[in-house]
């Protein structure tokens, strides 16, 4: 009977953990222009709100947020009500981006936590298009990586291939690296 609760307590609790793991984006992620002035809209609020929530499209085209309407101590929505809110009006998945005007999305530049996530809502326009930047959510060339990083498989599938045919003889060792040269260039 030990066995059959400890069993139960261990899925529920891995189960708990998975769902809480679908609350904050992560990943690469490129914000429109549109998303990033909405972004500001929400960050700046206004003299009775303050930003709350901000839920943002895994590609980066959609953005939906909450603010706090008393302007006080308010605390999160219901983060799993409010993806799906995110998900229906835009049609496509979405996740947590920030909490009041500190980004949570992990990307591996982000630190996701502490003054280095934060953005000031004083900030100018430019100022925050740049920390946006800095962080790796605007104007990336994630693109360009994968663009290079397809050139450069390629460039070692040739290479083996030439490899194999001069291993097997058919191409002679001047052959061989005339044609890597050839490659490489």
């Amino acid at each position: 009977m030990k066995k059959v609760l400890s069993i139960i307590l261990i899925m529920f609790v891995s189960n708990v953990q998975v769902k809480a793991s679908e609350k904050w984006g992560e990943g690469e992620l490129q914000l429109t222009r549109g998303v990033v002035n909405y972004f500001i809209k929400y960050l700046r609020g206004n003299t009775e709100s303050r930003p709350l929530d901000f839920y943002v499209s895994t590609d980066g085209t959609y953005a939906m947020y909450w603010f706090c309407p008393t302007g006080g101590a308010c605390q999160e929505g219901n983060y799993r009500t409010d993806i799906k809110k995110c998900n229906k009006a835009s049609g496509k998945t979405c996740r947590k981006f920030a909490v009041r005007r500190t980004i949570k999305w992990q990307n591996g530049i982000n630190p996701a936590k502490g003054k280095a996530s934060k953005i000031n809502s004083r900030w100018s326009d430019e100022e925050i298009f740049a920390k946006l930047t800095e962080l790796g959510f605007y104007n990336n060339n994630f693109s360009k990586k994968d663009e290079k990083k397809e050139q450069s498989n390629e460039i070692s599938s040739q290479i083996e291939k030439l490899n194999d045919l001069y291993k097997s003889g058919v191409l002679t060792k001047e052959e061989f690296e005339k044609a890597k040269k050839k490659i490489l260039n």
